[in-house]
């Protein structure tokens, strides 16, 4: 018996694939998507990390065959923390500003220059001490539009800082030192990095797109992530009510409890066993 695991859904959404123009990461996807296509096609078993990608795979592929399961993954235990309390965005000051966090590589689809553009508007507008740290790898293309946004919005770098790629190691570090976590990609399959910012009791403010808000649940905010504006507006509202922030935090908090690598390893090899069983049975 054969079984697949959907892990990459930049192949099976054109839209996202058309931000990378002509080029041999695009030439790369297009054949991911059709080599993966047929090994879902051939396969007695497919399993997908979500909901929301196994719609978005079979409407490429069309119906498989194959049964098919719904198996996220799960959260290392270091990374959760318990929701911390919530201070009033008057209480922090140019030494200890409110940390505004992203941790995602830097590519077409992750949009850090739109949240860099959205914090200045922040920090224009209100006269509060806003910091805004992004951590993760970059391709070439995607770290120039950052550099551009960071030159522009930030050029001294007083309030913006990359801080390219961090050990996975220390991650949960990162976490811990923030305030708020942001998450601003319109394509995953399964987003680990939200899952991350829950679990350390961070409240979230989050890209509406993909599977986000069916992971992070109705009492998260959420924006455009290609509008400035609607992140902003986003971050607004949480900043300005710590009463928000608490809510938000201990509801994604506890929702980030549901995803276990326990629970993904059983259900895993539960799914293996039954084709060994049925298999068996057969002959």
């Amino acid at each position: 018996p054969v079984v697949c695991m959907s892990q990459n859904l930049l192949p099976f959404e054109s839209k996202e694939l058309l931000r990378y123009g002509w080029s041999v990461s695009a030439l790369k996807f297009i054949l991911l998507r059709l080599t993966q296509g047929y090994s879902f096609q051939l396969s007695d078993g497919v399993i997908f990390l979500t909901d929301y990608a196994q719609k978005t795979v079979l409407k490429v592929t069309g119906p498989l065959k194959a049964r098919t399961v719904i198996i996220p993954h799960g959260l290392a235990n270091r990374f959760v923390r318990a929701p911390r309390p919530q201070q009033f965005v008057q209480n922090y000051t140019a030494e200890r500003p409110l940390r505004l966090l992203y941790v995602s590589m830097v590519d077409q689809y992750k949009h850090q220059w739109t949240l860099v553009e959205a914090v200045a508007l922040l920090r224009r507008r209100y006269p509060w001490h806003l910091s805004l740290d992004l951590v993760g790898p970059s391709s070439p293309p995607a770290m120039e539009r950052l550099s551009a946004s960071l030159k522009k919005f930030d050029p001294d770098g007083a309030w913006a800082h990359y801080y390219g790629a961090v050990p996975y190691s220390k991650l949960h570090d990162i976490y811990s030192a923030s305030d708020i976590g942001v998450f601003m990609s319109s394509c995953e399959n399964m987003p680990n990095i939200l899952l991350e910012t829950m679990g350390a009791g961070l409240p979230v403010a989050c890209s509406r797109l993909g599977p986000m808000p069916a992971l992070l649940g109705p009492e998260g905010k959420y924006f455009c992530p290609e509008d400035a504006q609607s992140v902003a507006n986003a971050l607004r509202r949480m900043i300005e009510s710590p009463e928000l922030r608490t809510e938000m935090a201990k509801s994604s908090w506890k929702r980030s409890h549901d995803f276990t690598w326990e629970r993904c390893a059983n259900d895993t090899l539960a799914f293996l066993a039954s084709f060994v069983s049925n298999r068996a049975n057969q002959q």
